[in-house]
């Protein structure tokens, strides 16, 4: 699993835009990025410069050209771009999502949307390719005003797709997104599955009452927070037993498993072999 923006930031070409915890990053073709597995910690407004990608959120999949603009609210994605793709993504948090509504959006009345609504996708227009091009020179080459200019190049992005949207189901949606104070369940448990965190816990930082978390967890998921969490942390400690060389042990404590023993004996339960076998496995055919 890879988090963006941050697992971008070592590897591309990005600026931070100036009094907000936003990221502008240009994507090289020369360094791509794909992962089936992808933790986006902030929304992204993404604008595909060259080839391809598609995104799967959950039944969705949307396959995007150049050209292409898709808002893409936080959560986990699958992403897999084309051996051309190249693109400009804007990180923002909902502090910017309000503040733009706040300074730009009369007040709309909306209806509630669906938790697992698939990304919005618009087409460029000349204008905000325009942007664009000035966005790429101060990403390549900052100035001192260079954050700023960004920061409002998104501004305007968002304005002109806001203009194309005769529905206004987009900037409700935007509405809805800054308005609803739970924590997206998706989103929370995908950024902690590997914390210590107890339901009590769990139901305080999404912002809901012990019994409404469990209630509304199960009815998303199909199971219990606990089963939910544990076949998770197997999940991701299958993957690290495979993609990487740490020691059986240390993987077992960054999924989330305190206890060496009982992490053996529920992976074995799941997997139908231990852990260290997992690790046998692929040395033998690397």
């Amino acid at each position: 699993m890879i988090q963006i923006p941050k697992d971008l930031l070592n590897h591309h070409t990005h600026i931070r835009l100036r009094l907000s915890d936003m990221y502008a990053v240009l994507i090289d073709k020369k360094r791509p990025f794909s992962c089936d597995d992808t933790l986006q910690t902030a929304h992204c407004l993404e604008l595909v410069l060259t080839g391809s990608i598609e995104v799967r959120y959950g039944s969705s999949v949307l396959h995007l050209q150049a050209g292409d603009i898709q808002f893409r609210r936080r959560g986990n994605y699958q992403i897999f771009p084309s051996d051309d793709y190249t693109s400009l993504l804007i990180f923002m948090e909902n502090e910017f999502v309000d503040y733009f509504l706040e300074s730009h959006v009369p007040v709309i009345r909306y209806e509630k949307f669906c938790a697992d609504m698939p990304p919005f996708t618009f087409k460029t227009t000349e204008f905000i390719n325009a942007n664009i091009k000035q966005v790429i020179q101060h990403i390549l080459h900052p100035q001192e005003y260079s954050r700023c200019i960004v920061k409002f190049a998104a501004h305007q992005t968002l304005l002109q797709i806001l203009a194309g949207d005769r529905t206004n189901t987009f900037v409700a949606f935007l509405k809805y997104l800054v308005s609803e104070k739970k924590v997206d369940l998706a989103y929370f448990m995908e950024a902690n599955f590997n914390r210590q965190l107890s339901i009590p816990d769990m139901a305080k930082l999404t912002g809901r009452s012990v019994s409404a978390f469990k209630k509304e967890f199960t009815e998303r998921f199909h199971t219990t927070p606990v089963k939910w969490q544990i076949n998770r942390r197997l999940e991701y400690a299958e993957y690290q037993l495979k993609k990487s060389c740490d020691p059986v042990s240390l993987v077992a404590y960054s999924s989330g498993f305190e206890n060496i023993s009982h992490f053996s004996k529920v992976y074995k339960q799941k997997f139908g072999v231990s852990p260290k076998d997992t690790r046998d496995e692929e040395e033998v055919v690397f």
